[in-house]
């Protein structure tokens, strides 16, 4: 991990939340691989090599890795991770239960492509159901 990763969620003055599951911003496309790679120990080019495979086989790498840099926060904008984006639904959710937002969002929209669209409907409901998380 570099300083910066490491770094990024250590800020316990201003109580940003430690992130772990994150974009880099010096990655080769939209740093998932890097981000990933540092967040699991594994190099990048190990990544990159398991991408490759995974789009050779149906190409569900492609899909998969843009739904990760929709939903992964950059590093270096970890200080937007928990902007509102299509309701606040899951910045609401990951803030009240201390859960990583990148985390929240990639499970949401999984969520979405399996239920084939289904899943709008409890994201509707979440919006009015969810508690805000209480600030300290």
């Amino acid at each position: 991990m570099t300083d910066e990763t490491m770094n990024a969620g250590n800020n316990s003055e201003n109580s940003q939340p430690k992130y772990r599951w994150v974009r880099a911003s010096d990655g080769a496309l939209a740093g998932v691989c890097k981000g990933l790679g540092q967040a699991l120990g594994i190099e990048t080019w190990m990544l990159r090599v398991i991408w490759i495979v995974a789009i050779l086989w149906f190409g569900t790498g492609v899909l998969l890795y843009l739904i990760l840099a929709v939903c992964l926060p950059r590093v270096d904008r970890l200080d937007q991770a928990l902007d509102r984006k299509l309701l606040g639904v899951c910045a609401r959710i990951a803030k009240r239960y201390q859960l990583e937002v990148g985390i929240v969002r990639t499970a949401a929209v999984l969520f979405l492509l399996v239920t084939f669209g289904a899943a709008i409907l409890v994201y509707g409901l979440c919006y009015f159901l969810v508690p805000t998380a209480e600030t300290r």
